[in-house]
């Protein structure tokens, strides 16, 4: 624990921080709900300074006497409690702050901007807390307790951003969300406004999540964020979501993702196959090799459900499967593709960062609104030390997060780490005989995995920093 003046400095840093950057002022917006006399905006800041250093609010309390006035524990919880809150518009909000940040500091890249759509696990304990149930975890098989976490995040061509979420349950079989009758009568229940912020977060639950997407997306463009590509894995490439993102700002948007190689059929010609058609016969004469990837793949424009894809049948060096990688952007080259869909991984890492070292899905909340309130502030907490890491190289903010300084360098190892593993993945991959994507997600998922990785990178860094090793991992990057 650091001495109590450490701590003052620390303190002083954080709030130099968010008057910096502005952050009250945005905050100041949701003054106009009260919590027993005082400013939202005070309440919010505290939640946020109380994540950024790692601490329950119960711990914080005891010290936040030299930077912010004592205020009761449950105050904090009404706040996170209340189905009025917009914890949504706070989120999207922070999100169009670092934007306007960035652009500020003219650090805004002429490179490709992209949104990132995917879902996580959200794990739990309490068989209480309203609306929980078990969620199928496609990697490791199992049911495990908590809900799904559809995030769309925003890459701007250096950094990916969290812009909404929404959590989800699954009904399963017996539409008991894999719970028994007796755990479903034990849990919380909260009766709410049907105009309330709270009542809309609570019907996303049993929706699909293709049809939440598409809301998240068209809200996002609405606020003022424009991508050319929309990165999604399998589990999201259909026609609804084809069909839906080229009907956004006329077009502006291209989707991009893996795809299952199924039954589903594409019209080529007068004729329909499905992808292993395709592939049989297209693969002697049509096949190409890039060097670049160490990847045979087959490139064509199919129709599919009335709109016209282009189709990459991808398979690394002589691996006995095929993948399928879709998208709406005709022009688009096999190299772009691959570079191009990479980015997608950087949602991996970013629930790896909230998992690891902001503590998402720890919060036993019974109430669903505070679950709400609980992975926003992980998301904002995310923002924030993302547009610190990304201005920290060239500014000096005195002792701006002493006690952060280490998560945001492993932060930073992350991002690295996702890229000088690619290539070694891809051969991994192929002597297991398994899909790229899946092996990521295992390696994602295992903190004890995770860990080694990390430890491996640290080690490389400090051997190239000691100038053992002329060839940078820089070098070993596939060019983005």
């Amino acid at each position: 624990m650091n001495s109590p003046g450490n701590d003052e400095k620390t303190n002083e840093g954080v709030l130099h921080f968010f008057s910096a950057f502005r952050i009250g002022r945005f905050l100041s917006t949701f003054n106009a709900f009260k919590s027993k006399g005082i400013d939202v905006s005070v309440l919010l800041l505290s939640l946020l300074i109380f994540r950024l250093r790692g601490e329950s609010i119960c711990r914080m309390q005891n010290r936040a006497k030299n930077f912010l006035e004592s205020i009761d524990d449950n105050t904090f919880y009404r706040l996170m409690n209340n189905q009025l809150m917009d914890w949504r518009k706070l989120l999207l909000g922070l999100a169009k702050q670092f934007a306007a940040h960035v652009r500020a500091k003219g650090d805004y890249l002429s490179g490709t901007t992209c949104f990132v759509l995917d879902d996580t696990d959200i794990e739990k304990t309490g068989k209480t807390i309203e609306f929980i149930g078990r969620v199928f975890n496609h990697v490791t098989k199992l049911y495990p307790l908590g809900f799904k976490m559809l995030l769309l995040g925003f890459w701007d061509g250096k950094t990916l951003i969290a812009t909404d979420f929404s959590l989800h349950r699954e009904k399963g079989k017996k539409e008991t969300y894999g719970l028994s009758k007796k755990e479903l009568k034990s849990q919380f229940r909260q009766k709410r406004d049907s105009k309330s912020p709270g009542h809309k977060r609570a019907l996303e639950l049993d929706m699909k999540k293709g049809e939440v997407a598409v809301s998240m997306l068209r809200r996002a463009v609405k606020n003022g964020f424009i991508a050319s590509y929309v990165l999604m894995d399998s589990w999201f490439v259909n026609d609804y979501m084809i069909k839906s993102i080229r009907s956004i700002k006329k077009g502006a948007m291209h989707l991009l993702g893996m795809c299952k190689i199924d039954r589903r059929k594409y019209l080529v010609g007068n004729r329909e196959m499905n992808a292993h058609q395709l592939i049989v016969k297209n693969q002697r004469k049509n096949s190409k090799y890039s060097r670049k990837h160490k990847s045979t793949y087959i490139s064509m424009v199919v129709d599919y459900k009335g709109e016209k894809v282009r189709l990459f049948f991808i398979r690394y060096n002589n691996a006995k499967n095929w993948t399928l990688l879709l998208t709406t952007d005709l022009t688009l080259s096999f190299v772009r593709a691959i570079e191009l869909y990479q980015i997608r991984w950087t949602i991996e890492v970013l629930f790896k960062e909230c998992k690891q070292y902001l503590r998402l899905g720890a919060s036993q909340n019974t109430n669903f609104d505070g679950q709400i309130a609980d992975a926003t502030i992980v998301l904002a907490t995310h923002t924030i030390l993302s547009l610190q890491k990304r201005f920290s190289c060239y500014e000096t903010m005195g002792e701006l997060f002493r006690e952060t300084q280490q998560h945001l360098l492993e932060l930073t190892l992350w991002e690295r780490l996702v890229k000088v593993f690619f290539k070694m993945l891809v051969l991994m991959a192929e002597i297991l005989n398994t899909d790229v994507e899946e092996m990521m997600e295992k390696l994602m998922q295992s903190d004890k995995t995770s860990r080694q990785l990390l430890a491996m990178l640290k080690a490389l860094e400090e051997f190239e920093d000691n100038g053992h090793n002329n060839n940078k991992i820089g070098d070993w990057l596939p060019t983005a």
